[in-house]
This record gives C-alpha cells, sequence and structure tokens, in this order.
C-alpha cells in the first residue's frame, strides 16, 4: 500500500499540469510571507502565521479533490482567490499596523462607512502598498489566463478519505494549537457573527428608542430650566493638547479657560475605536442585557428635550451602534451625508445647528455634538488658515511622514479647540443652570511612543487611550453641585455613567457613586484597555 502511495505521489508531482497549479499556490504563500517579514519582522507570530497559511493551502486545495473533474476546476478555482485574497490580506495589514489581526479589526471593519474607507485607504496609501497589490494581482490575473487544476488521476482504495483526513488534520492541528486566531478566513466568519449579534442585540434591546423601563430612577435634584451640552471628540490624545503641557499651543482658548474648567488628567478610554469606546461609555453595562439603557433615555427619562448633532456620516440609518443611540433623542442631526467621502464638512458646521437649538424656547435642554475631531485624514479636519504647524516637528522619530503627520495632526487638534471656543461662545451667554462636559472617545498615536500613526488595538500604546476630559460649569449650576474636584483621580471612560448620573443629579438601580469620577478611585487598582492589556503597562 505505502508503495503504491508512493508511486502515486510520484506520479502526480511530475505531472506539468499540477506542477503549475502548485507553483501558483506556493508563490502566493512565499510572496506573502516575504512581505510580512518585510513589514513584521520575523518572529513567532509571522511563523504561526505561515503554519497556518500552509495548512489552510492544504485544506482548500484537499477540498477541491472530492469533486468531479469539472467542479474541481470551479471549487479549485474559488478556492485560489480565495487563499490569494487571505494573503493579500494579511500581507498588507502585518506592513501597516506591525501586527497580528484580531477579531475585533475585521468587527471594525463591519462598522466603518465609505467615507471612512475612503479617508483610510488615502492616509495610509504608500507606493510600496501598491507595488504589493500589483504583484498580488499579477498573480491572479496569470492564474485565471492558463487556469491550472491540481489533480490526482491515479485510484487508490477509500481516495475521498484521505482528501477528508488532509482537511481535519490540518484543521485539527490549527484548533489544538489556536493557530486559526491568526487566520483572516477564521476571523472574519467569526467577526460576521458577532457582528450579527451585536445587530440582534441593539434590535432586540430597542436602544434606539425614546423611553427605557429605567428601573428606580428618580431625580434628586429638579430643576425647571437647564441647558447641558455633552461634547465628544474624535481620536484626540490629550497628549497633543497645550492643555495637558504639550510644548505647542495647539489648545490656546482650552489654555485660557484652563482656571474655570475642572481638568481631569487620568481619564482613559476602554477601547481605541469608537464603536467599542461609546457603547462602554453611554449605555450602561456597555448593552449586556434587555435592561441596559443610554445617557440619552436616561435624560428623556428626566424631562430633558434631547438633541444629537453631528458630523460623522453614519454607515446607513439603523446601522451603528452610535447612530441607535443617537436616534433615540428627541432630534437628530447629522451634517456629514457626502455618498463617497469626497466632501467632507469641517465641524464649524454644526454651530449654527447649535445656536438655533439654543434659541429654541424649550426649558430643560442636553445637547450632544459629535464633531469629526482629529479623525484621519487630519489635514481634512482644519481649513488653510490652521495650517499653523510646518517643518520639523517635535516627533522623536526622524523622517518626512512623522513630521508631516505629527504637524498635520497638531492643526487638527488646533480647529478642535477653535470649535470648541465657538461652542463656548453660546454657552456663556446662558444665565440658567449650564454646564459644557467634553472628553474624546479614544486617543491617538501620533509618532510618540512608537513609529506609527493612528490607532490599532492590536498594537496598543497609551496615546491610544490618553484622552482629555473636562467640565465647564457656569456660577448657576455649580451654586448646586457640591461634588469634590479631583484631577487626579485615575479613571476608565466605562464607568461614565456612574459620573454622568451624579452630575445630573439622577439616581437608578444599578448607579455606583462609587465608580464616579467625583468619587476617589483606587490608584493601585490595574485598568485593563483594548484586548486586555493592562494600561500602565503598554509603551
Amino acid at each position: 500500500m505505502a508503495s503504491r502511495l508512493l508511486v502515486i505521489i510520484k506520479h502526480t508531482a511530475k505531472n506539468k499540469q499540477n506542477q503549475k497549479a502548485l507553483g501558483f499556490w506556493l508563490t502566493v504563500l512565499f510572496v506573502s510571507l516575504v512581505i510580512q517579514a518585510y513589514g513584521f519582522g520575523f518572529n513567532r507570530i509571522l511563523l504561526r502565521n505561515f503554519i497556518e497559511n500552509s495548512a489552510l493551502l492544504i485544506m482548500l486545495m484537499s477540498f477541491s479533490l472530492l469533486f468531479n473533474k469539472y467542479w474541481k476546476t470551479i471549487v479549485q478555482g474559488i478556492g485560489f482567490f480565495v487563499f490569494w485574497f487571505n494573503c493579500l490580506f494579511e500581507s498588507l495589514y502585518y506592513y501597516l499596523f506591525k501586527a497580528n489581526i484580531s477579531a475585533s479589526s475585521i468587527f471594525i471593519l463591519l462598522e466603518t462607512n465609505l467615507a471612512e474607507a475612503k479617508e483610510f485607504v488615502e492616509f495610509y496609501y504608500n507606493p510600496f502598498i501598491v507595488f504589493v497589490i500589483v504583484i498580488f494581482v499579477i498573480q491572479l490575473l496569470l492564474f485565471l489566463k492558463i487556469r491550472p487544476v491540481f489533480s490526482i488521476s491515479r485510484k487508490i482504495i477509500h481516495q475521498k478519505i484521505y482528501y477528508i483526513l488532509a482537511i481535519l488534520i490540518p484543521l485539527g492541528l490549527m484548533i489544538y494549537k489556536d493557530f486559526q486566531r491568526y487566520n483572516f478566513l477564521y476571523l472574519s466568519v467569526d467577526s460576521v457573527f458577532e457582528y450579527i449579534d451585536e445587530q440582534q442585540k441593539m434590535s432586540r434591546f430597542e436602544i434606539d428608542r425614546q423611553i427605557a423601563d429605567i428601573q428606580g430612577f428618580t431625580i434628586e435634584k429638579k430643576v425647571d430650566t437647564a441647558t447641558y451640552v455633552l461634547i465628544i471628540g474624535e481620536s484626540t490624545t490629550r497628549n497633543r493638547m497645550s492643555l495637558y503641557g504639550y510644548n505647542r499651543t495647539t489648545t490656546p482658548f482650552l489654555d485660557s479657560l484652563k482656571p474655570n474648567l475642572w481638568v481631569y488628567n487620568d481619564v482613559i478610554s476602554s477601547h481605541a475605536f469608537t464603536i467599542g469606546a461609546l457603547r462602554d461609555a453611554l449605555v450602561i453595562n456597555g448593552l449586556q442585557s434587555k435592561d441596559d439603557f443610554s445617557i440619552i433615555q436616561m435624560m428623556n427619562q428626566a424631562g430633558f428635550k434631547t438633541y444629537w448633532i453631528s458630523n460623522q456620516r453614519p454607515i446607513g440609518q439603523y446601522e451603528s451602534l452610535v447612530t441607535k443611540i443617537a436616534m433615540s433623542s428627541d432630534v437628530y442631526i447629522t451634517k456629514n451625508t457626502a455618498l463617497d467621502g469626497s466632501i467632507t464638512p469641517k465641524d464649524e458646521v454644526l454651530i449654527p445647528e447649535f445656536r438655533n437649538i439654543l434659541n429654541e424656547d424649550v426649558p430643560k435642554k442636553f445637547i450632544v455634538l459629535h464633531p469629526l475631531g482629529t479623525h484621519m485624514k487630519y489635514e481634512d479636519r482644519y481649513p488653510s488658515k490652521f495650517n499653523k504647524f510646518k517643518g520639523n516637528s517635535p516627533s522623536k522619530f526622524n523622517h518626512p511622514i512623522a513630521h508631516e503627520r505629527t504637524n498635520t495632526y497638531d492643526n487638527a487638534v488646533l480647529y478642535h479647540d477653535y470649535f470648541l471656543e465657538q461652542i463656548f461662545k453660546e454657552m456663556k451667554k446662558i444665565k440658567h443652570p449650564a454646564y459644557y462636559l467634553y472628553f474624546s472617545d479614544h486617543g491617538e498615536e501620533v509618532y510618540e511612543s512608537i513609529d506609527f500613526s493612528g490607532h490599532a488595538e492590536e498594537k496598543p500604546t497609551k496615546s491610544m487611550f490618553e484622552i482629555p476630559f473636562f467640565i465647564w460649569m457656569n456660577d448657576e449650576f455649580k451654586s448646586n453641585f457640591k461634588a469634590a474636584y479631583l484631577p487626579e483621580n485615575p479613571f476608565k471612560l466605562d464607568n461614565f455613567i456612574h459620573t454622568f448620573s451624579e452630575l445630573n443629579s439622577i439616581s437608578f438601580k444599578g448607579v455606583d457613586s462609587t465608580k464616579s469620577l467625583f468619587s476617589q478611585q483606587n490608584k493601585s487598582q490595574r485598568r485593563r484597555v483594548g484586548l486586555g492589556e493592562f494600561y500602565d503597562e503598554l509603551p
């Protein structure tokens, strides 16, 4: 039997059609290995990824051999395309982020709208990426032209059993060694199911309805007239704000207002992407059960007219968690409606809408502003007159891209400060109780700790989680708010709803004042972020 099998292997290997077919598959495998090694370096993750890609090749090839000649050609062609795309995506990801792919990476892609996708491509574009894509496209076109099919013509007893074993054994080894978590196809399927589950949760829990069943809801200090404003920044790290000691004057307005602000120096986000961060911050318990509710629903129940004004384009009317939360407000306005993202309004388009709302004859208003802030591409976030920072930057990485992106990011922060100033100018006219609370959804790495700009939980740095958090209160509000100001309090944004409840004198079943930013937190308690890393261990 062994000798018979050896003869079949030799005959199969000598077949020129088989040599061509196997050559195409192996070329894709090794080209991707070289590109990944160039981008990521040789390490154990790269080796594991190569092993799982080799196992995937064997499984796809073996699966195609289960079919007759006609279907074998079709299945093998589809299998090659799947393998080709898998290797291309992994190669580009390893090169760009120098980190292994995770399920959250794919999940973020599913939550990304067309405008963000366009900006992402433009932001990370460089000639080497084009070179890689061209190499892979050439491989695919040659395969489609030649269409070589790998086959085993000579028969052996129970031949299909061997093919099935050739599928199950590599699959079993991958699962046993946990190598499947490096596989793009596995992560894609896993993320799709996770995404569907999240969509079903949002639909089942009705996070977009205006009134939720909030158990034990009470208002401890009622007000007849009030205007409360929450501004949610985007991708803004506090490390690049002169308000927090940065050596460039990127926040001149906030610097001047600092004596009148409660500025918190140790607040971090729970995630380095918007959906995860705002799910934890704006919804109690992070949307784990049907009893969970958002801060919008809470303010609706408190008798406020709620507004959500956004310069962020939703994926679709019902698809994003943030969109769902926003739609539970009485008034939801989005100013960014460009279908292809080619025209992205500057955040100042929100100011007239904000001014109109303040002029409405409504006694109690809660307004959420969701600007684009300092989201990539940084140079698109501000008009030309804010192009202040040029030339060499403070970046410790001395190359043109690092200096260019550092400068454009700092300019974006400067314009963001201007936007906050315009909002404040309207706020300070108010004579009844009012506050102005700001935090960013997450931070951004811009050539500070590592040679990289952007945010990716697979390669986390402290800057991706370190966010600005400050509150301005007018005298009418401050006179009735007696909480302690603890600027060095260590805090994570997933407890924001407990802080928000105390700020608004609202109580309900499940609220915990000891988790509030106004209550002294345990400085020795280590905070986990992102994919489970300890924040204090990050670079």
